[in-house]
């Protein structure tokens, strides 16, 4: 996981991660991820007895797209070059848009959902990192 994200070059900050600086919420985004997913997919199957919720009008989005496409959203988010840069010198976290593609691309529900290509930006394959 420190080699994937060490990886990611953030061209807002002209920089790329550090990914043993930003492992352990890397580690908890990976991780929270699945786990909401999870959630979300038991609740599916417990409290509306598998059935979906109807799809909204005049979106072509599936359910599990639905999902990832709100955690995406919910990191949308603006730097100034200054400002970037600083969040990779002292940051903990990664930048937004890589804590999305991470743990994305590592999740293999995530690629089910997108049908992603294998060996891709969004579809890790065989170099999916997976610790919980």
């Amino acid at each position: 996981m420190i080699n994937q994200y060490n990886n990611y070059y953030w061209k807002k900050a002209g920089l790329n991660i550090k990914g043993k600086r930003t492992l352990a919420e890397n580690i908890a985004d990976n991780g929270g991820l699945r786990e909401a997913f999870r959630a979300y997919r038991k609740w599916i199957k417990e409290k509306r007895k598998g059935e979906e919720e109807d799809l909204l009008p005049g979106i072509d989005f599936t359910h599990n797209q639905l999902f990832f496409l709100s955690y995406a959203h919910v990191r949308c988010n603006s730097f100034r070059p200054e400002a970037a840069r600083e969040q990779i010198y002292t940051g903990a976290h990664s930048p937004p848009q890589f804590r999305v593609i991470g743990a994305m691309s590592n999740f293999e529900e995530f690629r089910k959902a997108f049908s992603c290509p294998e060996n891709t930006t969004m579809n890790r394959g065989t170099e999916s990192c997976r610790l919980w």
